[in-house]
């Protein structure tokens, strides 16, 4: 016999009543961003748990690397979080010292879209 189950996202709203969905997957991407790991044991992309020393190995100037490397992001966010139903990510600006991500993400159940923009200073991932 099987069990229903509920969504995870669900869970999420119903613990953490007064903030928006769109806080709320905010909040936890940046948790994401700066973990070695996701619950459940999968581990994310070298460059989100290393930061820019994986960074000084990527050709920064080729943008088949640079397109490679989102679409890998992407594909490690979208398993993470279920709420979201769309997402674009794209490198803002790379270089040796810099390196500053967008994501614009379409939540379920929402209108406007969640956009970021992120960047890695001092061993952390921050808005």
């Amino acid at each position: 016999m099987m069990t229903p189950t509920i969504p995870v996202a669900l869970f999420d709203r119903l613990l953490v009543e007064g903030i928006s969905p769109h806080e709320l997957v905010r909040c936890k991407l940046m948790c994401l961003f700066n973990s070695c790991a996701v619950p459940g044991g999968e581990t994310l992309p070298p460059l989100l748990t290393r930061g820019m020393p994986e960074w000084h190995e990527v050709n920064v100037g080729d943008k088949r690397v640079l397109n490679w490397f989102c679409r890998e992001l992407r594909a490690a966010i979208l398993r993470y979080e279920p709420s979201i139903n769309m997402l674009k990510v794209s490198v803002k600006d790379a270089y040796h010292q810099t390196l500053a991500l967008s994501l614009e993400a379409m939540l379920q159940d929402e209108s406007e879209p969640l956009r970021l923009e992120i960047a890695y200073s001092n061993g952390r991932w921050r808005e």
